[in-house]
């Protein structure tokens, strides 16, 4: 047994070991710095939007995605960040900013591919975008838009349909079956609140009619 040689050669593993994971380790901290980042400035292009103001919504997701394109090219180099929470995390939040504008203002839902994003934090994104339709669709009641809060369900509802059926543990699509269950009840209470108030607005009309009717007799 040549001990020296031995003890050379372990030496040298974990230099090389050490040097991985101090590599490892910096690109971690600069991905969470990032990732923080990438969530900030999707909320308030998520904010802005839902306040009308669409040229700071486009600001500040742009300025989201370029910050994702870092964190994304920043995680590729160790396939253990790339597909860790932390980056799908943040990357899902992205996603959601992304959608809805997509959504509400350009009429269409980009696919993943499109977005250059892995398919779960793609989901995980789509599922949080119902909540945000809620919200739009409160808005666009509070301004009497009732047809736009009409459609806007339509899209919640669409989303739920296409994505009720993905049957797998979290393990493979972490946290998307919880995100499908609390999606159905915020269709449920959107489709009571709306079909309430066009009652109302019906029965308002009817009375309204009835008397303009007796008024002309």
């Amino acid at each position: 047994m040549q001990s020296v040689s031995l003890k050379e050669a372990i030496a040298s593993t974990v230099d090389r070991v050490d040097r991985l994971l101090k590599a490892l380790d910096s690109d971690r901290e600069e991905i969470a710095k990032i990732s923080r980042d990438v969530i900030r400035f999707s909320g308030w292009s998520i904010t802005y939007l839902h306040q009308g103001d669409l040229g700071k919504a486009k600001e500040n997701l742009d300025e989201c995605e370029k910050l994702a394109r870092k964190m994304l090219e920043v995680a590729s180099r160790h396939p253990e960040l790339a597909h860790s929470g932390l980056v799908y995390n943040a990357v899902s939040e992205y996603v959601e900013a992304k959608l809805l504008y997509s959504i509400v203002v350009e009429g269409r839902v980009p696919a993943f591919e499109e977005l250059n994003v892995h398919p779960v934090p793609y989901l995980q994104g789509l599922g949080d975008v119902v909540g945000e339709l809620r919200r739009y669709a409160l808005e666009k009641v509070r301004q009497g838009y009732m047809s736009e809060a009409w459609a806007a369900l339509e899209i919640m509802e669409s989303i739920y349909t296409s994505m009720r059926s993905l049957d797998y543990p979290d393990s493979v699509l972490p946290g998307v079956r919880h995100k499908v269950d609390v999606a159905r009840g915020l269709i449920d209470d959107t489709k009571a609140m709306l079909v309430d108030i066009q009652s109302r607005e019906e029965l308002k009309r009817s009375i309204e009619d009835a008397k303009a009717a007796a008024e002309r007799k």
